[in-house]
């Protein structure tokens, strides 16, 4: 399970360092858009959101699976989400929007969501 994360978390850097540096090749001239931000600025901006929404989807992913591995173990679904930190190399995942995970139930199904 640990390899895996790992291997998930290594691309997920990948995807990530690709938006982000997608975004960063200018021509070298900027123009304004309104607020006062340049196209730079504005681009910069959704690359980062762009990104932050594909670390939070890659998180829960990561998190429904640990869900089905405590499940594999221990023939329950686990009731908090810190009963999955032995399954993450340096904890439960943060949201990178400012979020909290938890765990709902849905149709006698664990599953990781966001608030």
């Amino acid at each position: 399970m640990r390899k895996t994360c790992a291997v998930t978390a290594a691309l997920l850097l990948f995807a990530i360092l690709t938006v982000v540096l997608a975004g960063c090749g200018g021509s070298g001239t900027t123009s304004s858009v309104p607020g006062g931000q340049t196209e730079e600025d504005v681009s910069t901006d959704n690359a980062v959101q762009q990104a932050n929404n594909a670390v939070r989807q890659a998180n829960l992913k990561m998190i429904d699976s640990a869900i089905q591995a405590y499940y594999a173990e221990n023939g329950v679904y686990p009731t908090g989400i810190n009963q999955l930190a032995q399954y993450f190399a340096s904890g439960v995942p943060v949201d990178p929007l400012g979020g909290t995970y938890y765990i709902i139930t849905q149709g006698g199904v664990a599953k990781a969501a966001v608030r």
